[in-house]
């Protein structure tokens, strides 16, 4: 947004809507950054648990109890 841009919105509409919108602006942005840091978060933890679930059901024995082979530090 150039200087010419928000000398114009305070000239048609005012100081305050204009500090309004580009909080708004701001905001959506910032929230839009973090949102997409979370979601590839939560997919690579989807990633992870698939995996961890997978080393599940091959360790499984045939009665079905859970055998553990080794223990893995997360």
């Amino acid at each position: 947004m150039q200087v010419a841009d928000i000398v114009s919105l305070v000239a048609n509409v005012g100081f305050p809507v204009t500090l309004c919108f580009i909080l708004i602006k701001y905001v959506l942005q910032t929230v839009g950054d973090k949102l997409g840091k979370i979601e590839t978060s939560l997919q690579a933890l989807s990633e992870e648990v698939q995996r961890l679930d997978a080393i599940l059901d091959e360790d499984r024995s045939p009665s079905g109890s859970p055998v553990i082979k080794e223990t893995r530090k997360l």
